[in-house]
Order: structure tokens, then C-alpha cells, then sequence
């Protein structure tokens, strides 16, 4: 695990930000130090670090613990150290959010846009000005009345955003001395090293950034790295895995390290009493995260459902090596789908119906074989060579799409593409450029029956 950290281990303050799962590893090995077990009840308290009251966490700050040993508080997932290069990923938090009826999600992201910019409730009650540096100067109408909407909600139920004077407020608490043995834990996703509390916490305590190493080619975990973990893993379940074994994982795992120690528990559970993990179990449990993330990633475009595409989107990146890679899979899925609403109203004109069953599929699409001279020749875009159920799907999706709709989509993917390979915004944020194309597909629409 590479780990950068600053000042000695036992300082009072301590802030670890970072991949989420070792995050949460580094912060458990840390209670597991600090607290006894039959004290974790009484002693822990847990804060949402989203839109912390300052006032309060002063006051369990400064409380002295009933029953002895120590007492920490864990501020989970603040925004208090972020930067503004995380703005647009809270904002499409909101609207994902939103869009998928999760309103107390939605809440929690603005609490943090809010808070990162530093914008006031009062700034939400009076005009609208702050849209403005929320969503930037490409936000579409309907993005500016979603947005509206949340924060009327928002201020409905006397939310306020986290401000500067309580950044403040909370780095005086830092640089203060705490109760004999008192500890505050921060996690955070990311920082910004230049904000005046990440350096009160620096001073005053211990900073830990827990990085995934990874092959300097895609997103696969390096290799050392991936082989700590598993090692780790398993000794801990008194298992052993042979070299073998462990090559096939490595090839078929993906960067995720939750997803990684989900197939290891699969694997222990599989294997029952017997010491060594070998091929053959790799073999048979051990998902290829790369196949599953890409054919995942197509169902959830073909899905429309913006709450499903956009993580699918984020992950997606998280295994490719270049974004353009991403774009490609998009591209080449829409292209599907075009052809296939082009053989709905050619080869299937007659015959396909909206609510058509596979069994009554099939009969028509071996017809249509025969007197299409097509169905022999092999190509990415010859749909009629397609696997039958395959091909069932494929055209159940297009009957969704107007042809006009999908050469729109077309045109995006080919601004996206420009902006891409040209622009600053591609160099330093694709994931932007990749989540209009998302937002492009997955517009509402008048869905036709083919």
C-alpha cells in the first residue's frame, strides 16, 4: 500500500483521503489501536462530514469520556478539504441523484457543492446568479430549472450549505489542544493541500494518502500491490493460492480493490476446507471484471436511465486506459443501434410488433435469413449474423430510439470526440465531455414502437 504520510503516528488529528476502500482499511487498523472493543459503543462517534455542525462536534470534542480509554470522533466523507477540480463530479451527483428520485442523496451533494464554492443559503434565496458558477456557462435550460428546483426543496427544509467562517471555526478546533486521549479522524475523497485546515490538520497531526498503485498502462492494479492484497486476504483465512492462480487473477481482476476482495471471499467460500486456491477455481469463480465493467457499461446506456449510466460511466473510466476508449464503446453501440432500427423497418417491417415474444422471433428472424443474401457474411455491423436472443434484445432496445434521436446522439459523439483530442477540457476533464454525451442519451423522449 503506498502510503504518503506526514508528522508521527500519535498525533491527535489525523486526516486520510484517498481510494475509499483503503481508506476505510487504514482507518479500522487505526481504531483498532486507539478504542478496546467493549468501548467501541460508547467511545466512537461518528459524524456525516458532508455538512458538519461545527458547534456540535466541538462539543463532543471537548467532552471527556464516561467510562475512561479513549474517545474519537470520525468525521466520514467531509468536503471540508475539497478541491474545486471535484466540482462538476458533486454536481453530477446532484442531478444523478435527483433524476433517480434519491432526494436526500441529491440533498447531501449540494450541501457539498455549496460548502466547496463557498455559497450561502442567502445566495440561494435571492436570484439566481449562483447557477452561474454551479453549472457553468454550456448549462441547458433544463439543467438550470432542475437545479432551481433542488435548491428550493433544499432551502424548504432549512438546510444550509457549510461556509467559510465555519472552516474556520473548525481549523481554530484543530490547532487547539484536545483532551488526553482524544482523537478526531477525517476521511475525504480528495483535498486541497493549498486550504488553510488541510494545513492546521498537517501541523497539528498526521496526514495519510492512501493511493492504488496501478500498471502505468489502464487501471489494473500493480501487479506487487494486487498480490500484497490477496496474500493478505487469504492468510487471514488461513488459505494459500499457487503462482499459477494467482497470475489468472491478476489478468482478469479490474482496478477495483471492493470488487477484488469480493472474489476472494467467493473464492475461500468455494474451496471449503481445502488450503490452496489453484487455477481451476480461478477458473471457475473468479469473474473477468474487464468483460463484466464493458458489458455492463452497454446495458446501462441502452437503459436510458441517467441514475444507472452515469456510475457505469465512472467506473468504465476507472478501467480503461484513455478516455477515448470510452468514447469508442459508446460509438460503437449507438452504431448498433442504428442498424438495428434500420433492419426494423427493412428485414422486419412486416413482422416485428411491439410486445413480439422470443419464441415468435424466432420463426420470422430464420426467414428473414433465407432470403437475405447478408446472413453469411461475418462484421461488427452485420446484425443478422448475431446470435438469435442476442439479436432479440438489440432491436427490443432500438424499437426505443427515433432514427432522428440516434443521429443527434451521433453528433455529440462526434464533438465529443474533437473536444477530446483538441481541447483543454479534454486534456484535464474528459470525464465532463463523456457525461454530456451520457446526459445526450439518455434525454427524455416520445418512445416509438418500431
Amino acid at each position: 500500500m503506498r502510503m504518503k504520510v506526514m508528522l508521527k503516528n500519535s498525533a491527535s488529528a489525523h486526516l486520510f483521503y484517498g481510494d475509499e476502500f483503503l481508506v476505510k482499511e487504514r482507518v479500522r487498523e487505526l481504531m483498532d489501536k486507539l478504542l478496546e472493543p467493549d468501548l467501541r459503543d460508547t467511545n466512537l462517534i461518528v459524524i456525516d462530514g458532508v455538512n458538519p455542525d461545527v458547534s456540535y462536534l466541538a462539543g463532543q470534542l471537548f467532552t471527556p469520556s464516561l467510562f475512561g480509554g479513549a474517545r474519537v470522533l470520525l468525521v466520514e466523507n467531509t468536503t471540508l478539504f475539497s478541491t474545486r477540480a471535484d466540482q462538476q463530479k458533486i454536481l453530477a451527483k446532484v442531478m444523478d441523484s435527483w433524476e433517480g428520485g434519491d432526494r436526500k442523496a441529491a440533498f447531501r451533494a449540494l450541501a457539498q457543492l455549496l460548502s466547496l464554492l463557498g455559497i450561502d443559503s442567502d445566495s440561494l434565496k435571492h436570484g439566481s446568479d449562483w447557477m452561474d458558477e454551479v453549472l457553468g456557462s454550456s448549462a441547458t435550460t433544463r439543467d438550470r430549472e432542475i437545479l432551481s428546483q433542488i435548491s428550493q426543496e433544499f432551502l424548504e427544509e432549512n438546510r444550509k450549505g457549510e461556509t467559510k467562517s465555519s472552516e474556520a471555526a473548525l481549523e481554530e478546533i484543530i490547532l487547539s489542544s484536545f483532551p488526553e486521549q482524544t482523537f478526531l479522524i477525517f476521511t475525504a475523497a480528495s483535498v486541497d493541500k493549498r486550504k488553510k485546515i488541510f494545513k492546521a490538520v498537517e501541523k497539528q497531526g498526521r496526514v495519510v494518502e492512501c493511493v492504488v498503485p496501478r500498471e502505468k498502462r489502464g487501471a489494473t492494479l500493480e501487479k506487487g500491490f494486487f498480490e500484497d492484497q490477496v496474500r493478505r486476504s487469504l492468510h487471514g483465512c488461513e488459505k494459500t493460492i499457487n503462482p499459477r492462480a494467482m497470475q489468472l487473477m491478476h489478468s482478469r481482476a479490474g482496478g477495483d480493490l471492493r470488487q477484488l476482495h469480493a472474489e476472494i471471499d467467493k473464492l475461500v467460500a468455494f474451496v471449503g476446507d481445502r488450503k490452496e486456491i489453484n487455477v481451476q477455481d480461478v477458473e471457475t469463480l473468479f469473474d473477468d471484471s474487464h468483460e463484466a465493467e464493458f458489458f455492463e457499461f452497454t446495458n446501462a446506456l441502452r437503459s436510458t436511465d441517467l441514475a444507472k449510466c452515469l456510475p457505469a460511466l465512472h467506473r468504465n473510466l476507472r478501467i480503461v486506459s484513455h478516455p477515448l476508449q470510452t468514447l469508442a464503446i459508446i460509438t460503437n453501440d449507438i452504431r448498433r443501434l442504428m442498424v438495428a432500427r434500420e433492419l426494423l423497418f427493412s428485414a422486419f417491417r412486416e413482422t416485428w410488433k411491439p410486445g413480439i415474444s422470443y419464441d415468435s422471433f424466432v420463426p420470422i428472424l430464420r426467414k428473414a435469413l433465407q432470403d437475405d443474401t447478408r446472413a453469411k457474411e461475418k462484421g461488427t455491423y452485420n446484425l443478422l449474423s448475431m446470435n438469435e436472443y442476442a439479436l432479440f434484445n438489440l432491436l427490443k432496445v432500438a424499437q426505443k430510439f427515433t432514427m432522428e434521436r440516434l443521429l443527434g446522439i451521433m453528433e455529440a459523439i462526434l464533438d465529443a470526440d474533437v473536444l477530446l483530442k483538441s481541447s483543454r477540457l479534454g486534456a484535464r476533464s474528459p470525464q465532463i465531455i463523456l457525461e454530456r454525451v451520457v446526459y445526450t442519451i439518455c434525454k427524455s423522449e416520445r418512445r416509438i414502437a418500431g
